[in-house]
């Protein structure tokens, strides 16, 4: 183990991690059908979202928050509902600032695919880089992590006058 690694301990994901439940949401997010990003386009490898925000949050996090309430709080992070749920992020991006010295930790992901591992490393505050081959994933990512952060309301505005044209 090199020395840094020595220093940083362990990650919580390392001890604990509620599977079981982040499972079931992870099931019942796939069945949503209404304002998910799935519904953009259907990728067949899409990673759910509530898998992956809570797997990031504990992939950063010290071990140290390993007792029953932040078990709780990562089921709740999970949870479709709790999506943009303004607090909790903000609560999940301190957690994971003061686990990485105050500094947004790098999160890279070399099969970005639709964009999964890469739009909820955002959204928990990482600095995010994400690579992918395929061309058709590589327009779903942009479409679905790039562009709204390039283009914002105006996108969303142009997308509904488009939508409703059609």
């Amino acid at each position: 183990m090199r020395g840094d690694e020595a220093k940083m301990g362990r990650k919580l994901i390392e001890v604990m991690f509620p599977v079981k439940e982040v499972g079931k949401e992870a099931v019942r997010e796939k069945n949503i059908r209404h304002g998910h990003i799935s519904t953009l386009h259907i990728w067949w490898a899409r990673k759910p979202l509530a898998a992956m925000r809570a797997t990031i949050y504990a992939a950063l996090v010290d071990e140290s928050k390993n007792d029953d309430a932040t078990n709780r709080f990562i089921v709740n992070l999970s949870k479709w509902e709790n999506s943009l749920n303004l607090q909790m992020l903000a609560q999940a991006r301190k957690d994971i600032l003061n686990a990485n010295g105050n500094h947004p930790p790098k999160v890279l992901d070399c099969f970005a695919g639709g964009g999964s591992i890469p739009l909820e490393a955002l959204r928990l505050g990482c600095e995010t880089y994400a690579l992918e081959y395929n061309p058709v994933a590589v327009l779903i990512l942009k479409a679905t992590v790039e562009f709204p952060m390039k283009f914002g309301q105006r996108l969303l505005e142009e997308v509904k006058r488009w939508g409703n044209w059609v």
